[in-house]
Order: structure tokens, then sequence, then C-alpha cells
């Protein structure tokens, strides 16, 4: 989806009302009823399930608006964790209204249709490559993932603003903290990427593909 397609849709949620959530708060957990639209304003969450082994985390990075809207189509029990894993604001909607702004509005529909449904079709192909990839096949394939949703040119460069730190980077990968850090090394040496805190910047988009694909 265009940026420009994304600022229409987001356009529409901005004029309601936000809720702020702290750094490590979780949001939601398995049975709770989500009854609104949410939609992110600013930072970054994770849905995750717990088993005897420890924990899963989803490979999406827009979690609140997706899971939701399947619950406004569907009944479904909701059956994941989410937890902010930056601070996090998102705007609020009422199911009724977002009902109404869709009839109102069905080519805005097909918008939200197209970012949903884009937003699924590469969770699918990442999730592949997160659980049966090596260690370098699930560290790329993620920062391939955040290069997509949030990746912007500046000064020639595809800069993404994610706080892409070692042990976030392993809580969404499902790796231990130690060995991220010798892959995030590896992408480093090997001039794909260069991170700062709040952000990293993707100097060989082409290479980082390659690695994220299994086999390599």
């Amino acid at each position: 989806m265009t940026k420009a397609k994304f600022s229409q849709i987001k356009k529409f949620f901005s004029h309601f009302p936000t809720k702020k959530f702290a750094k490590g708060a979780t949001i939601f957990k398995p049975g709770d009823k989500i009854e609104e639209i949410y939609f992110s304003k600013s930072g970054f969450g994770r849905a995750y399930t717990k088993t005897n082994f420890g924990e899963n985390t989803l490979n999406v990075f827009k979690p609140m608006f997706l899971i939701s809207v399947i619950h406004h189509f569907t009944a479904a029990r909701n059956d994941f964790y989410f937890q902010a894993l930056t601070p996090v604001e998102v705007y609020v909607i009422p199911k009724s209204e977002f009902q109404k702004y869709l009839a109102d509005n069905p080519e805005k529909f097909h918008l939200i249709m197209d970012y949903f449904f884009s937003s699924l079709l590469l969770f699918f192909s990442n999730q592949g490559k997160i659980i049966n990839g090596s260690a370098i096949n699930k560290v790329a394939s993620v920062l391939l993932q955040l290069s997509h949703d949030y990746g912007d040119i500046k000064d020639a460069q595809l800069v993404v603003g994610f706080p892409a730190t070692h042990r976030i980077v392993a809580n969404l990968v499902g790796l231990t903290r130690e060995t991220t850090s010798v892959q995030m090394s590896r992408l480093q040496k090997l001039g794909v990427i260069s991170t700062k805190r709040s952000h990293f910047t993707v100097k060989n988009l082409e290479k980082l593909r390659s690695l994220a694909e299994l086999g390599e």
C-alpha cells in the first residue's frame, strides 16, 4: 500500500480519541473482549501466545488493528496477549462508527481491506521464515518486514523508525538475546544494516531480502 493511501486511512482514525499504554504494559490477554477498533498512532506492540514451552511472538507489528478488525467481522474469542514494546498510543473507534464509515464510504472499505490483507499476506510469508529458518533467516526476515511497514527514504537511505534493539528483535523472532546479537552484528559487518537505539538503516535492501530467504 502506498503512503498516500495509508494517509487516507489514518486521517479517518485521527478524528477519534486516543488511549496510551506504558512500555511493557499488557493491553489485552486471552479471553478479553475486543469491542472497539484500534489503530496505532505511535509506538510498537506485539501479539503473542503462551505455551508450556514459553512464549511465541507473532510476527505482526500492527497487531491491534488487524486483530480488532477480525473481531469486528467475527465472534471469535481473543486468544492472544498484546504487549506494548515501547510507549504506545492508539486511536480507539467504536465498532458502530467503524461500521457506519464502511457503509457510507465503500471505496474506503476496499482501501482498508487492501491494507488488512496485504499485511496479512506479508505476515504469512514471514511467519514461515520465522518458524523454519536459520537464525540469520529469522533476524533478516523480521528486519525486512519492519522495513516494509516503517521504512522511509531519507538522504537516499532506507531509515526504519523502529527501536531494533537486540532484546526487542530477540523477542520478536524467538531467539536468545545472545544469538540475536551475533546475527545483528553479522548483518552490520556485511554492510546490510547500521543501528541506533531509536532506529536502524538498511544499507543493502537486496542483500537483506536474500538473507531472509530460506536456504541461505
